[in-house]
């Protein structure tokens, strides 16, 4: 209810409503594609359903992420009067940042149709991809959640660092323009977890390297915001 609630306000009284989210990244990844196709000297056809693919899933990625760390701040006047779960606003930003998804994700099969791209079985790995996508993208959101409620500069530094990290991950340039084996792509948790969602939308099985680190991440992520939870879940209020 929250999270539907959030993106009928931000479109009230609009003729539109939420179709603005949709109009607006087309635009932005058809006007992106001609640019960028010719800098990177790649056919059209070919570049972009690879970057129709790679900006709606960042741009799911990256909004969990960020309006993670602003999930308690944000709602602090419920939490001050009510007793719920914290993790409710955490499930709250990331029903929003799916319902947009979900408005922008139907630009892709768009885009591969548009295009004449391949589309086979291999296309059901998506949704394995997208719940460990989503198992992910809920610790994180969770423990910056935590320290951000302490620490007011924490959702600024996000912001940079995710918008960083934009560049650095295979969203608009192929793996193999970069190196497959470049540090940038090893040691970048983000392109591992793009792989996983984009893969299988462009008729390629994600690589058994992409899986274990996505996996990897999910255990390890949730130990440690756990652990975070368990420590300093009852100190919130008071930092809000």
């Amino acid at each position: 209810m929250l999270g539907q609630s959030d993106i009928a306000r931000r479109y009230k009284r609009s003729r539109l409503g939420q179709i603005w989210m949709t109009i607006s990244m087309a635009s932005m990844i058809f006007g992106m594609g001609l640019v960028y196709s010719t800098i990177f000297k790649q056919e059209l056809g070919s570049y972009l359903p690879f970057l129709a693919t790679g900006i709606v899933l960042w741009g799911f990625i990256a909004g969990c992420i960020n309006e993670g760390a602003m999930a308690f701040i944000e709602s602090d006047s419920i939490i001050r009067q009510t007793d719920l779960s914290k993790f409710t606003y955490i499930l709250r930003v990331l029903t929003r940042n799916v319902l947009t998804f979900a408005h922008n994700f139907v630009i892709i099969p768009m885009v591969l149709l548009i295009c004449g791209s391949p589309i086979s079985w291999t296309i059901l790995l998506f949704l394995p991809g997208l719940v460990l996508a989503l198992l992910n993208l809920s610790w994180i959101a969770y423990l910056l959640a935590i320290l951000s409620a302490r620490f007011r500069d924490i959702p600024q530094i996000i912001q940079s660092v995710v918008q960083i990290a934009f560049f650095i991950t295979p969203v608009m340039f192929r793996p193999h323009q970069l190196g497959a084996d470049h540090p940038l792509l090893l040691l970048n948790p983000l392109a591992a977890l793009l792989s996983v969602i984009r893969d299988p939308l462009l008729d390629i099985v994600p690589t058994a390297a992409s899986y274990a680190i996505a996996l990897g991440m999910a255990v390890l992520g949730w130990l440690l915001t756990l652990n975070f939870v368990r420590r300093y879940s009852r100190r919130i209020v008071y930092w809000l």
